[in-house]
């Protein structure tokens, strides 16, 4: 399980979890009625809880990224806090094609009792 001790850290680990590949390490960032944004390039909708977050992030993990993730602002009210920042992905899909897009993002993330903090809303779509 990884562990984000400010609601920035949460960007990073997400992004090491995925450039590593590492499912149960992403998954372990978001709280069970988390909801996941897909990125425009990417497609559209959005999932919601743990089975859904699973299924998106292991389309990621096939075209195996590299996600660099970088918080920019934050600005917190008690508990809650909203994560500002630009994201870039590459990678290589099904076909053999290179992937090469980024964006902006605006995330909701949450203190839990035990001090973690954990997605609420990870929406990488800084406009939608």
């Amino acid at each position: 399980m990884l562990k984000a001790t400010t609601p920035q850290e949460v960007s990073q680990l997400i992004g090491d979890a995925i450039t590593g590949g590492d499912l149960e390490g992403a998954l372990s960032l978001y709280e069970p009625g988390a909801t996941f944004v897909m990125p425009s390039a990417l497609g559209e909708g959005s999932v919601t809880g743990l089975a859904g977050l699973r299924e998106a992030i292991s389309g990621f993990l096939a075209i195996n990224p590299k996600l660099t993730v970088n918080a920019e602002r934050t600005v917190l009210a008690g508990d809650t806090a909203l994560v500002i920042g630009n994201w870039t992905l590459m990678g290589r899909d099904e076909n053999g094609h290179d992937i090469d897009i980024a964006g902006r993002y605006a995330d909701v993330v949450r203190r839990q009792s035990d001090g973690r903090w954990l997605y609420v809303i990870d929406n990488p779509n800084d406009s939608d």
